[in-house]
């Protein structure tokens, strides 16, 4: 499954990360190679993403940066979108506003859906970005198409509804953020389809340095071709990638078992959402996206997937129980520092 080294330069994965590292730098902001596979990785796992911070994250310039070099510059294959008008709020006639402003942002969905799912473009990739979305948008753009998107298709969007439901393209990625670190507004739906990642958090950890390096309209059609959705090709995958050790993926079961401790905790598919994400945090060649190194990448992967998929939808009910607590940091604490991120907001719910 691993490629050589020599051909590891040419790994399509690494060069959207380089690269994107590469523009980012451009505008004067620092961030990781992590960041930006996290980013790469969470794309390739759910059709889905919300981006939460501070104002001052600037988490749009980065998925500007990013989304700009998945395809090449493409105006109609990266389109932004104002997710609230703020501006409204204080004038008479807000209301109006906001509902004109509802249907403008579910006609450009509309519009990039359709463009997405024309046989041409099939091995192009889209990306619809709402920016600074409120409770309203998260609610019907996210949790509302989420719910929809579990049989992988849609019958309605805000201000919509189509006459049969409409194949999601799963060349499509709806991207949007969220200027706010609370995380009261999570829910199954929602998490089912979409991976939530803290920039504030993100940013914190070190990575690999950057380089520049050429890309082509092969890495969008590379990017569908390595993209994993299903738990069986994910743990296939995993199996070929991980041969030879086989307590790799011990920490993430032993937080699951721990976390089944809690009384009502449901964990749904995000037992195998996380081994989802694992399995496509390394490249279609085989080479690992957080590092080359095979098990330097596991760690890193492993640290992502255990807090955004098994800590961050039950952090709440965490912050109950001081008991498992302190199981769970007795395993995190060496070696898993975002998910110890994760661990010290229970003390802020």
């Amino acid at each position: 499954m691993r490629k050589v080294e020599n051909s590891i330069d040419q790994d399509f994965e690494l060069n959207i990360i380089n690269n994107t590292l590469a523009k980012i730098e451009q505008y004067g902001i620092s961030t990781t190679p992590i960041w930006v596979g996290n980013l790469l990785v969470a794309l390739k796992s759910k059709p889905l993403i919300l981006l939460t911070g501070l104002m001052e994250s600037v988490k749009e310039t980065m998925v500007s940066c990013f989304s700009n070099i998945l395809t090449m510059g493409n105006l109609i294959q990266y389109q932004t979108m104002m997710g609230h008008p703020w501006w409204a709020s204080n004038n008479a006639d807000g209301d109006t506003l906001i509902r004109a402003h509802s249907r403008f942002t579910t006609l450009k969905l509309e519009s990039i859906i359709e463009e997405a799912s024309l046989p041409q473009n099939k091995d192009r990739y889209f990306v619809a970005e709402l920016i600074r979305i409120s409770p309203s948008e998260l609610d019907e753009y996210f949790s509302e198409t989420a719910f929809q998107l579990q049989h992988k298709e849609i019958m309605r969007l805000p201000t919509s509804h189509f006459s049969e439901p409409i194949p999601f393209p799963s060349n499509l990625s709806i991207v949007g953020t969220i200027d706010s670190i609370k995380t009261n507004w999570l829910d199954l739906n929602l998490l089912s389809q979409a991976t939530i990642i803290n920039c504030d958090l993100i940013n914190r950890i070190s990575g690999l340095p950057s380089e520049n390096t050429s890309l082509n309209h092969s890495s969008e059609r590379g990017i569908l071709h390595s993209s994993i959705r299903d738990p069986q090709q994910a743990f296939w995958k995993l199996s070929k990638i991980l041969f030879g050790y086989p307590s790799g993926l011990l920490p993430f079961l032993q937080v699951k078992q721990i976390l089944q401790e809690i009384r009502s905790v449901r964990f749904g598919n995000s037992f195998f959402e996380g081994i989802i994400y694992l399995a496509n945090s390394w490249s279609y060649n085989g080479v690992g996206l957080f590092d080359r190194d095979i098990q330097k990448n596991l760690q890193v992967a492993l640290d992502l997937a255990i807090s955004q998929s098994l800590l961050l939808p039950r952090l709440e009910k965490i912050s109950k129980s001081v008991k498992i607590q302190k199981k769970l940091h007795k395993i995190l604490d060496s070696g898993f520092p975002l998910a110890c991120s994760y661990l010290s907001k229970v003390e802020e719910i």
